[in-house]
């Protein structure tokens, strides 16, 4: 089996990570978040570091871009510049991830960024991005700021991301969700007319 070629790194706000849905997959295939610009499976980060915690195996920084902050949990020491500290404002690239719903960063790259000017860049760089390729998703305004999205929410978040206009599939919604009883909310949905059924096995979101 071909090794799939490594994606370009989408550059993203933080807030954009804790609300986005995240997708296992299995083998060679990876593993990402859907969001409003689609799925990202590696992700371009600039913001500065608030917390940096060493420990035996594994350092942890608390990244924050103006947007809300995310733990970059780094591996391999020789990852991170020896002159990054508290302030410091850095460009990560990485992968995101999720344990115990709680999304993180395990990253490929760390820089220390000395022009702040490249940080005004960055952000608007993003938002010229999410200007012309944003999906509109079915969210409930009451949940619009919270960075918690119940299951409900992640599965009408999937299927309208994974609709290119003959539905999702079933099967692809269960099988990149680590979400127990998709198949169950799946059918709720549809009884209750959130979701309907277009032809057997696909599935797409009343407008």
């Amino acid at each position: 089996m071909a090794i799939p070629k490594r994606k370009v790194a989408t550059k993203i706000l933080v807030n954009d990570i804790l609300t986005s849905t995240y997708i296992k997959r299995p083998g060679w295939e990876p593993s990402g978040i859907l969001t409003k610009q689609g799925e990202v499976s590696r992700v371009h980060l600039m913001g500065v570091v608030v917390s940096l915690a060493r420990e035996e195996n594994s350092i942890s920084l608390l990244l924050d871009d103006g947007s809300g902050n995310i733990v970059i949990r780094i591996f391999d020491n020789t990852i991170l510049p020896e002159n990054v500290s508290l302030g410091s404002l850095v460009s990560v690239v990485g992968k995101p991830r999720e344990w115990n719903n709680s999304k993180y960063i395990v990253p490929e790259h760390i820089k220390l960024v000395q022009d702040k000017r490249w940080y005004e860049v960055h952000q608007k760089q993003i938002k010229l991005f999410k200007k012309t390729n944003s999906i509109k998703l079915p969210v409930d305004k009451n949940e619009e700021s919270s960075t918690e999205i119940g299951p409900y929410q992640k599965i009408l978040n999937t299927v309208a991301i994974l609709d290119k206009g003959k539905g999702a599939s079933v099967e692809e919604i269960i099988s990149n969700l680590n979400l127990q009883g998709t198949d169950k909310i799946i059918q709720a949905l549809i009884e209750e007319g959130e979701v309907f059924e277009i032809s057997p096995g696909r599935v797409k979101v009343l407008e």
